[in-house]
């Protein structure tokens, strides 16, 4: 479900309307969160850790929750969005290999794994 878009604007602290992907993103896709306890900070981890292995400028948005746009690199602002099982995530990515690091990081979303402290 990825969309992709060339517009020359810079991401510094751009919000974007949830119709709309960010004006800077070169690329885009949402993922809904399948997991029951949300994107919980474990995951968050793992989703932030995947990040920090790009080039690339990822930034993400809740669109359940009309959030604004945070940085997908820092687990503090990942949290930020809140995001529920059920909840739309807006990733969106601007840079080289903003094509990959999209790819790995819908994988993650995609993959609904885990442990057994995490069961409900």
């Amino acid at each position: 479900m990825s969309q992709s878009e060339s517009i020359q604007v810079p991401l510094g602290g751009v919000q974007s309307s949830p119709d709309s992907p960010p004006a800077a993103a070169s690329a885009w896709t949402e993922v809904t969160i399948n997991h029951p306890l949300g994107l919980h900070l474990r995951k968050g981890k793992d989703v932030v850790q995947a990040a920090n292995q790009f080039k690339a400028e990822i930034t993400a948005q809740n669109l359940s929750r009309h959030s604004p746009v945070v940085d997908a690199k820092s687990i503090l602002q990942l949290m930020q969005l809140q995001a529920r099982q059920g909840h739309t995530i807006r990733l969106s990515a601007a840079g080289e290999d903003a094509e990959a690091a999209l790819a790995t990081l819908s994988a993650l979303f995609e993959h609904r794994c885990y442990d057994v402290s995490d069961a409900p």
